[in-house]
């Protein structure tokens, strides 16, 4: 299947509605529906278990969550990575306190619709057309300057402004540097 065909197909998946979003039991599972409702946007979170920088920024991310789920925000913490089993994602999602919206995205349909591929990264959707459109891909925030160097707090809320501004009616401005993180484990070529 072309990539452009499975990600339209993706985003029709993505607006059907079911009430529990579920961890992908099989290793090949391309699309996962989400109950997305009546949110405003949604926003993935794009995650890895063993990527030290994506666990120290979880706390951002769910603090983030907090703040705008109430606002018809939807979240979505998406793990990449094939090395993903299911065993190690509950252990992980039990470790950081991680809710029920966990997916696994072992084609990496979701990375490709969105061109996220760095753990941690952060996408911003919109209903549009019928599809879900990312309107925002990025770092979370400023943190992380590159591998290696990190300021002890960040200076911008990236994702916040996006997420903020949406909301308000406002143009959603663009990431203010590079994802800093763990690049995704690829899947071999066909």
């Amino acid at each position: 299947m072309f990539p452009r065909t499975r990600a339209l197909l993706l985003c029709a998946a993505l607006l059907l509605c079911s009430r529990e979003p579920a961890i992908a039991a099989t290793a090949r599972q391309t699309a996962v529906p989400l109950e997305i409702g009546g949110a405003r946007a949604v926003v993935l979170y794009f995650i890895a278990s063993d990527c030290p920088i994506s666990n120290r920024t979880l706390p951002e991310m769910l603090r983030v969550e907090h703040e705008f789920a109430s606002q018809g925000v939807r979240f979505f913490f998406v793990y990449p990575n094939t090395t993903e089993t299911p065993a190690t994602i509950r252990g992980h999602r039990n470790a950081y306190g991680i809710g029920s919206n966990t997916l696994t995205d072992p084609d990496q349909a979701l990375a490709r619709l969105t061109a996220a591929n760095t753990t941690p990264e952060a996408a911003l959707l919109i209903a549009h057309g019928g599809t879900l459109k990312p309107v925002y891909v990025g770092r979370i925030d400023d943190r992380y300057l590159s591998i290696g160097t990190e300021r002890p707090v960040p200076t911008r809320h990236d994702l916040e402004s996006a997420i903020s501004a949406l909301l308000a009616g406002h143009a959603v401005p663009p990431p203010g540097g590079p994802a800093v993180g763990c690049a995704f484990m690829n899947l071999p070529m066909k």
